[in-house]
């Protein structure tokens, strides 16, 4: 196996894992529809760009890609996660005032049928 100086991992092995995590994103993302998940997508297979262009300016290029894509992931992710919490939040308080409305009606029905 031949090593690059460039990049840490041989070829074959880099798009070996690449099309695994494509693979992998492109059923997350058709399961949860998370856009995080497709700039995730963008930045794994732009990673490939390394051995196609060997000009120091693209290497710049690129970093700066995988740095804005980094940022938008982790901010987008951050949005997720907050919307996920407030859903359930939403949820344990309709299902707490549920619990509470039960033993109301309940007890109003007995109530009722002591008055017959």
């Amino acid at each position: 196996m031949e090593h690059s100086i460039i990049f840490p991992l041989p070829l074959s092995i880099h798009i070996g894992f690449v099309i695994v995590s494509v693979i992998l994103l492109i059923l997350c993302y058709i399961k949860r529809k998370y856009t995080y998940e497709l700039y995730m997508l963008v930045g794994i297979v732009s990673t490939l760009f390394i051995y196609i262009c060997k000009d120091v300016p693209y290497f710049y290029i690129l970093g700066l890609e995988e740095i804005i894509l980094l940022v938008l992931t982790i901010v987008d992710m951050a949005k997720v996660s907050k919307a996920l919490a407030a859903d359930e939040k939403a949820k344990e308080e309709a299902a707490k005032e549920a619990s509470e409305q039960a033993p109301e009606e309940q007890s109003d029905s007995s109530e009722a049928d002591k008055s017959e």
